[in-house]
């Protein structure tokens, strides 16, 4: 059962959460790379002499040799009633400052023969590779690290950082940010989803979901698919980034609460600020969303629900999407 993203990037306003998430519990300026989610929500601890506090990064200072700034955002299923973490909602997500534009892949959980290094094949499902690397090194931190390398070598291209996201808090942030709206091509109905007595109904559309609705929603796939799911998780990324952002910079603290004990991100902390100004550039009204589903950009092995990518075609469009910044 997936468990989706928090919500509220098109891009880059849930990292600006995840960034601030740390302010809040007092955590270094230091990406997290000590072992257990327990990192996410430790504080520092006081030291005699406080060190000085840093002045906040410029945003130029955030973004990679590509002049972007993209970042791997990982839904995680962990639950006490499941071994291990398996990432369900794997999406690449970029921001180009001088355009603003927008856009965001999405990685299918059960695509496997992902290339992770060179002369290297992952023939697992894709959302084992962060549990297996985590379960050999005993670090989150350093088991994100290595997805994040791993998935910038698949799709040839450059991921500046990673943001790991249990879904327990979007219930709490959607209904913080008084809720998201979504528009559906065509009435979608999953009884599966336990939301009162009849599951999920909703009709085609515009729609304004709140919190239960828009994780049931973002969660259905028994009346399609794991694909079509995939394009609903952006949608409410998208939806949520432009609510967030439209209550603006003031209301972050109290929404960052909401998120920060959910979140391990090596976005630094001082980042916030930058990444605030440079959601605010962000063109969320229309962002380039990708799903690499089959025929155009996987094949579907025979006999099973797998899939297997077409890297060529798949690389192909990442240089397409993330080319270099041309500001």
């Amino acid at each position: 059962m997936s468990r989706i993203l928090l919500g509220a990037i098109s891009a880059v306003l849930v990292l600006a959460l995840s960034g601030c998430a740390g302010l809040t519990a007092g955590a270094e300026d230091e990406p997290d790379t000590a072992g257990g989610r327990q990192a996410a929500t430790s504080t520092r601890a006081q030291k005699p002499t406080p060190e000085p506090t840093k002045p906040p990064l410029e945003l130029a200072d955030l973004l990679g040799s590509d002049g972007r700034l993209t970042v791997l955002i990982l839904g995680s299923d962990a639950r006490e009633s499941v071994i291990g973490a398996r990432t369900d909602t794997i999406i690449v997500a970029t921001i180009d400052p001088s355009s603003g534009k927008v856009a965001m892949v999405s990685l299918p959980r059960d695509t496997v023969n992902v290339p992770i290094a060179p002369g290297q094949v992952y023939p697992g499902r894709i959302n084992s590779l962060f549990w297996e690397f985590e379960r050999a090194s005993g670090k989150t931190g350093e088991a994100l690290k290595k997805t994040k390398q791993a998935l910038a070598y698949a799709f040839g291209i450059e991921i500046d950082y990673y943001a790991l996201l249990e879904f327990d808090g979007l219930v709490r942030l959607v209904n913080g940010i008084g809720g998201v709206k979504v528009k559906l091509d065509e009435p979608l109905i999953d009884s599966s989803m336990r939301l009162g007595g009849k599951g999920l109904r909703l009709k085609a559309g515009a729609r304004q979901l709140d919190g239960k609705t828009a994780l049931a929603f973002a969660r259905s796939r028994h009346s399609d698919s794991d694909y079509e799911r995939s394009a609903r998780q952006q949608q409410v990324i998208a939806a949520a980034a432009e609510k967030v952002r439209a209550r603006g910079i003031d209301a972050l603290p109290s929404l960052v609460e909401l998120v920060r004990k959910k979140t391990v991100t090596d976005i630094p902390l001082r980042a916030a600020p930058a990444l605030y100004q440079l959601a605010m550039k962000a063109k969320l009204a229309n962002p380039k969303s990708v799903v690499l589903a089959p025929n155009r950009w996987a094949r579907q092995l025979s006999g099973s629900y797998t899939i297997t990518p077409r890297v060529l075609e798949v690389q192909k469009l990442f240089d397409r999407l993330f080319k270099p910044s041309s500001g």
